[in-house]
């Protein structure tokens, strides 16, 4: 028994050395921090190399901080040495592309299909409506219909007029009647009287035999519909061709859509429109496009698309909301297409970061392409791209600052490698001792670098400023957005001050510089909007400067950009459509607060 427990133990301690062997003993890695840096992280030099995990261009000899970015600086990995690198191509590490959230999307072939979403509403078929007027004056003496909505057959009897042109118009008839025999023409022409005044023929019958005057006339409905309006109280006078009544025939009605710009060139007349309201959830309604207004509305930047369609148990009221949903094909065929959140929209000729494959370390490169009409969330490519290639869909901004920052192919550097967007760090990053070689340069050279450097950090510095400014505007925009919908005037002038504060921050930044001037007609329309609200004296004007500050912070966002998430929403009742910004897709409506909290819906994603 005592010789088996010696064998077990013997056995566990050699299987024990063993592992230790094949797991540690025959391994060539370096076994301590210090030799793993040595190994992986030194120049040929054997020196230590420090990189910035944003800005892999930062080459430093001992730790420090990043001179561009603050970050503490990292021992270089040597596969980093072995990266493609030129005006148009960005290299990052594994960790920046980690910090800055880079995430990448295959471009393919597809259906172009763009599919959009018109809000609108309900309206009257104008040809469906009868106005019920006085053929001469007189004085209601009853109403037989004297509330809105109620329906009428044509025909029906409506209201009771007394006048005194009326009875001498019968006293003229019944004068002609005895003569009609010698003088037919004047008997005909006192009966077509009161046939002009809509007298029935039944009723110019009745006063011929029985000789007897009519003190009071009725009036009759000319269609069969539901009363709109009623103009008229009893004992009240009216004019000739004042009106008494307004009937709807809501048989068929309008339904009015609002497009974009952007949506225009897909509609026709003639066209199907499928839409939706609110009252009967889940069901579809088709209706004809019938016309598409010759004209833009300046305020809401939109073009009123109208449709008709039968509505014969009128379940379709006049004033219902409508959202319509609309599937154009933008080509025939598939068509090589491109995420939109991949491009840097800079006209048709655009910038989209492309990750070029078979390198060491994520490397991107700067590609100018030609792109054609949205297809939903993505572009039809023209030119540039090809199939099975990877583009970037998040962190394009934050790649494109530091292809700006490193005097490469931007969307604002349109010609790298020209040294306009080099910083003074850089010249350390260049192999270039200015200590060492000072003595060969001469003092111009010297001081001419220095104001190299001084611009480009200008430069970088601006870019930096105008971000900071657009997401100060959006930021305080939101507050004072909320408070509007909560009918807090207070609060939202509160918020306003914030935001008109760095509109004028930002439009005296644009008077000196050179690569924000074309903005400035824009930051010139925000300054007219801003000067709106100040002289707001309730929050009903204040809304109605709230518009405007609205429509122009919308423009700047969709020209220059933003990486957060907001939503474009549009309400189409207050002052004939208007839209605003949102953080979140639920409608909270800062027009009509809690009047109309929900009215509206969100058009598409900023």
């Amino acid at each position: 028994m005592k010789t088996k427990n010696i064998l077990i133990y013997s056995a566990l301690i050699l299987g024990g050395l063993l592992l230790g062997y094949l797991f540690f003993g025959g391994s060539s890695e370096p076994q301590t921090l210090e030799e793993h840096i040595s190994e992986t992280h030194t120049n040929e030099e054997g020196e230590i190399v420090y990189t910035c995990s944003m800005h892999p261009q930062i080459r430093e000899n001992e730790p420090g901080n990043c001179p561009i970015c603050g970050m503490e600086l990292i021992p270089a990995g040597d596969s980093e040495s072995g990266a493609l690198e030129n005006e148009y191509t960005l290299t990052m590490t594994n960790a920046a592309v980690k910090l800055a959230e880079i995430q990448t999307s295959l471009v393919e072939y597809g259906d172009a299909v763009h599919t959009f979403t018109l809000p609108g509403k309900v309206v009257e078929n104008q040809n469906n409506v009868s106005s019920v007027t006085a053929h001469f004056p007189g004085r209601i003496r009853d109403l037989y219909v004297d509330y809105e909505g109620t329906f009428v057959q044509e025909g029906q009897k409506m209201a009771s007029v007394y006048s005194p042109q009326l009875i001498a118009a019968q006293q003229e008839l019944l004068e002609t009647v005895k003569y009609k025999e010698q003088n037919p023409r004047l008997y005909e022409a006192a009966k077509q009287k009161l046939r002009l005044w809509e007298f029935p023929e039944s009723t110019i019958n009745a006063i011929e035999r029985s000789g007897e005057i009519m003190t009071e006339l009725d009036f009759f409905s000319p269609v069969s519909g539901y009363v709109s309006e009623v103009a008229i109280s009893r004992e009240e006078h009216v004019m000739e061709g004042g009106l008494m009544y307004r009937v709807v025939n809501l048989s068929s009605v309008w339904v009015d859509f609002q497009a974009f710009e952007s949506n225009v060139a897909n509609i026709e007349e003639g066209d199907n429109v499928q839409f939706s309201v609110e009252a009967f959830p889940g069901q579809q309604f088709e209706a004809e496009v019938i016309y598409v207004d010759p004209f833009l509305n300046n305020d809401s930047r939109s073009v009123t698309i109208r449709t008709r369609i039968e509505n014969p148990r009128s379940m379709l009221k006049p004033g219902m909301l409508a959202r319509a949903n609309i599937r154009s094909e933008v080509s025939e065929g598939e068509a090589l297409l491109v995420p939109r959140s991949a491009v840097m929209w800079t006209g048709k000729r655009s910038i989209v970061y492309v990750q070029v494959r078979g390198t060491d370390t994520p490397t991107f490169e700067a590609r100018e392409v030609e792109i054609g009409q949205r297809a939903g969330e993505y572009y039809v490519v023209e030119s540039g791209l090809q199939q099975g290639e990877l583009v970037v869909t998040n962190g394009t901004f934050k790649i494109d600052s530091a292809a700006q920052l490193n005097d490469k192919l931007s969307m604002m550097n349109r010609e790298p490698g020209a040294g306009a967007n080099r910083s003074a760090h850089d010249h350390g990053g260049m192999e270039m001792d200015i200590s060492g070689d000072s003595e060969d340069m001469d003092h111009t050279e010297h001081q001419t670098m220095q104001l190299m450097s001084a611009d480009s950090d200008t430069t970088h510095k601006s870019v930096h400023q105008h971000s900071t400014h657009l997401d100060k505007l959006v930021e305080n925009y939101l507050k004072m957005k909320t408070a509007l919908t909560q009918d807090n005037l207070d609060q939202a002038l509160i918020h306003f001050q914030a935001f008109a504060k760095e509109v004028r921050t930002s439009s005296e930044m644009n008077k000196h510089e050179e690569h924000a001037q074309k903005h400035a007609v824009h930051h010139h329309a925000m300054l007219e909007a801003v000067s709106k609200a100040e002289k707001a004296s309730d929050i009903k004007s204040f809304r109605s400067a709230f518009k405007k500050i609205s429509a122009e912070l919308i423009t700047a966002l969709e020209n220059q950009g933003y990486e957060g998430s907001l939503f474009k929403q549009y309400c189409p009742m207050y002052e004939v459509g208007s839209s605003w910004i949102s953080d979140s897709e639920e409608i909270k409506n800062p027009f009509y607060g809690s009047r109309m909290h929900n009215c509206g819906e969100t058009v598409e994603q900023l």
